[in-house]
């Protein structure tokens, strides 16, 4: 058996003991179940015990109460508008960034590869737009962020909680020139799995673009050299994206996080304002969540200085972390595991990850295909739209 430093089902992939390891011997390898943990190169271990002192996993951080939540969204409507929810995190990256610092956040690095990227020039920062539904491979990450810090630069680090907990453990310290945003995370699918998904779909080489989420609501679209969308993947005819919807494509880890709670790791938490105005009235609420309203959770100073410094760039209105947590169940518990994520995370192993999305939730699958073979026949289509039960489901 591989050495591993954490338990693999606990293992969040976070990179931290790789990016530390001074004898660059640890990789982050696919295990049987799909997910990609930490494996140590015993030839060239020097036993030195640095991995195991700094995971997260074996060592959890100290997590910080929400002292207050905002509804937000960006003044510029076209900020607003190229972002998945309100353009909270937009807004915050900008000021860093104009203000001589430096921002890191998730970024396509190719068509359908998403890692932990830098950005020090405004012209960059529509790279970190827009939801990604992947797990983002940390890579030089946090040593950057380091090199960084030791220059005197300002730096916003924005990620998953378990990314965020391993550059504190990588740095071993909060340093006063880093604000770190933590995201409200459902759980991730690896890339393998999206890879693999892409190419039962339609061939990988053609896609230009990818994204997850857009005004058009939650659908992912592949885009062409030339700006055209190749396919559109929703909840009627993509099993990547139910497994991600409906949370069981998720690595191991993800169902039992123990960041999912109201109690976070970052100096600001930021999400969707899911279920505004339902208890509290907010005004027009239905209409803003759909232009998108983003909700941030305050938890340090450093976080209310950098909101401070953004006032006028960002319409904020005082809401109660209650409010925010009701809605939002990763602030409350992590995705519940499921018959449907142990049977893909099992089938993976044995068959591969094609076969694993296609075959863990066979009743989705069959509706799908149904689905898929209604839509190519328009008599058939015609038909079933004249039924209100089944037009919406069409």
């Amino acid at each position: 058996c591989p050495m591993t430093i954490c338990p693999e089902e606990r293992c969040t992939g976070c990179g931290a003991c790789q990016s530390a390891c001074p004898a660059d011997c640890i990789a982050l390898a696919l295990n049987r179940a799909g997910d990609r943990v930490a494996v140590i190169d015993e030839s060239r271990c020097t036993r030195c015990g640095k991995c195991s002192r700094i995971c997260p996993v074996l060592h959890p951080p100290v997590l910080r109460e929400s002292r207050t939540a905002l509804a937000a969204y960006a003044v510029e409507a076209q900020v607003r508008q190229s972002s998945a929810s309100g353009g909270a995190a937009a807004v915050l990256a900008r000021q860093v960034v104009e203000s001589g610092g430096c921002a890191y956040g998730a970024a396509f690095t190719a068509p359908t590869t998403v890692k932990l990227v830098r950005v020090d020039a405004p012209a960059q920062l529509s790279r970190l737009q827009g939801s990604k539904y992947v797990h983002a491979a940390t890579g030089s990450a946090y040593r950057k962020v380091q090199s960084d810090l030791k220059a005197g630069r300002q730096v916003l680090f924005t990620g998953t909680p378990c990314q965020v907990a391993g550059l504190y453990a990588y740095l071993g310290s909060d340093p006063p020139g880093l604000t770190t945003c933590d995201l409200v995370c459902h759980g991730v699918p690896e890339a393998d799995t999206l890879t693999a998904y892409l190419q039962t779909e339609l061939n990988p080489a053609a896609i230009a673009r990818l994204t997850f989420r857009d005004r058009d609501g939650w659908v992912m679209k592949a885009y062409d050299r030339d700006g055209g969308v190749l396919r559109r993947m929703d909840l009627k005819n993509s099993l990547y994206y139910n497994g991600f919807m409906e949370g069981y494509l998720y690595r191991t880890g993800c169902y039992t996080c123990p960041y999912a709670t109201d109690k976070r790791v970052a100096d600001l938490t930021l999400g969707d304002f899911w279920g505004i105005g339902e208890e509290t009235p907010y005004p027009n609420a239905a209409a803003e969540l759909k232009k998108g309203l983003s909700l941030i959770l305050v938890h340090t100073d450093k976080g209310q200085a950098l909101l401070n410094a953004c006032a006028p760039a960002l319409v904020t209105t005082v809401r109660t972390p209650a409010e925010a947590v009701k809605k939002n169940h990763q602030l409350r518990h992590p995705t519940p595991d499921s018959p449907a994520a142990r049977r893909f995370h099992n089938l993976y192993g044995k068959k591969g990850a094609a076969y694993a999305i296609a075959h863990c939730n066979e009743k989705k699958r069959r509706t799908l295909r149904l689905r898929r073979a209604i839509r190519h026949c328009p008599p058939l289509l015609a038909l079933c739209r004249k039924i209100p039960k089944l037009r919406d489901k069409l």
